[in-house]
């Protein structure tokens, strides 16, 4: 499943690693989004249990159909990003 998962402020994308290699996009509303593949629901709980660790608001999380890949990162400001 791809997935979604938005969170309250700008993360380094260093932090992809970490984060599984989700995609790290920072979006212009003062958010970022979390974006990939993840196997199943345990590495999707592994991914929300570590933005709880780091005391990070989750905002949203969705599954994405692969046609609507394009317009997830529509309004990012670019991965290579950061504050």
């Amino acid at each position: 499943m791809i997935y979604k998962i938005t969170i309250k402020g700008h993360v380094d994308n260093k932090w992809s690693d970490w984060f599984d290699d989700l995609q790290i996009t920072h979006q212009k509303d003062g958010t970022s989004t979390l974006y990939g593949p993840l196997p199943d629901q345990a590495a999707l709980h592994k991914i929300l249990r570590k933005i709880r660790d780091l005391n990070l608001q989750l905002i949203s999380v969705k599954q994405v159909n692969f046609d609507a890949q394009d317009e997830t990162l529509e309004n990012s400001e670019g991965v290579g990003d950061s504050d």
